[in-house]
């Protein structure tokens, strides 16, 4: 008999999902907290957790991560339990390994449901489990259909010409004391049609704020919890995240912000290596990569290596006016 495993801070609904679980045929456990259900993960091995996102101690989208990084949610089916209707960037690096979602409050006997479809399928068909219309991020990892309106995730076109030219498959380093080259670029290519994505070590919002960016998926590399961040020292997940972008966003850029602040949490061979899977899949699905570094945090044989098989935007050489091409 499938074991589901039941994550809530709230007693009553742990209550009454235990009691669909149990009718519906399925063996219900229950955890209290984020923290409980990594605990009863690694006692009880269950086929399916049903996970809140919303908990005091760790947030279903840090347990998601925690899961996704050890390997067991390939193990492990995830269905996440949320009163919210927008998942936005909360689901960012983690669409491949959730089956669906349950939207509070739900009905019961769809619940059930749910649960013998996603429990009852193969793997490889979890997806048509999920929302009939993908919402949120999700949208963004979907071919864009031609509409008159932009995208998910995709800003308003500008009608001005464009002031960069950027070749597709190539990745560019540009060497500056503060992104703002970068982030000139950037903007430039996102308001133009470009799908985009931005690393950075900046909170989101004075992103937004400063550069006017709306839509575009922001990826805040950040120690504390949230739900937009990714913590630094969890380079392979960063790495997956920005890789899948790539793939599934055809005409697309990516911005990294911070690379410097990965190398502090990380040693300088596995940033590296990072920058360098992510070149591969820039180049094979025709993307762009903006990678800014300040000089002045690396050494001489640190920079070569860095800039190998990278296009340089050298900021303090060039004339301010000077476009690139």
């Amino acid at each position: 008999m499938s074991k589901v495993l039941i994550v809530d801070d709230n007693a009553a609904v742990l209550d009454v999902v235990s009691e669909i679980v149990s009718s519906a045929g399925f063996t219900p456990v229950t955890a209290a907290g984020g923290k409980e259900c990594l605990e009863k993960v690694d006692s009880e091995h269950p086929d399916l957790i049903l996970l809140d996102i919303n908990m005091p101690d760790l947030d279903g989208w840090s347990i998601l991560r925690e899961l996704k990084e050890k390997g067991l949610t390939e193990k492990i089916k995830v269905m996440m339990l949320t009163a919210t209707t927008d998942i936005g960037t909360d689901i960012f690096g983690l669409q491949d390994v959730v089956s669906g979602y349950i939207r509070k409050p739900f009905n019961n006997s769809e619940l059930a449901d749910r649960l013998k479809a996603v429990l009852e399928q193969p793997s490889e068909t979890l997806l048509a489990v999920k929302e009939k219309e993908p919402s949120g991020f999700a949208k963004l990892f979907k071919r864009a259909k031609p509409t008159g309106t932009p995208p998910q995730g995709m800003e308003k076109a500008t009608r001005s010409a464009k002031r960069y030219e950027l070749r597709r498959g190539f990745g560019y380093i540009v060497k500056e004391h503060k992104p703002k080259k970068s982030f000139e670029i950037f903007v430039d290519q996102v308001t133009h049609k470009i799908q985009g994505l931005c690393v950075t070590r900046q909170h989101p919002d004075i992103i937004r704020k400063e550069w006017g960016l709306e839509k575009t998926p922001i990826i805040w590399l950040s120690n504390q919890l949230g739900k937009v961040y990714v913590n630094p020292t969890n380079i392979g997940i960063l790495s997956d995240t920005i890789i899948r972008f790539v793939e599934k966003s055809g005409d697309s850029i990516v911005l990294i912000d911070g690379v410097e602040f990965l190398m502090v949490n990380n040693d300088f061979t596995k940033v590296l290596r990072m920058i360098h899977h992510i070149t591969e899949a820039v180049m094979e699905y025709k993307s762009r990569l903006l990678v800014s570094v300040d000089p002045r945090a690396l050494d001489t044989r640190e920079l070569a290596l860095l800039e190998r098989n990278m296009e340089i935007i050298d900021v303090m050489e060039e004339a301010p006016s000077k476009p690139i091409r």
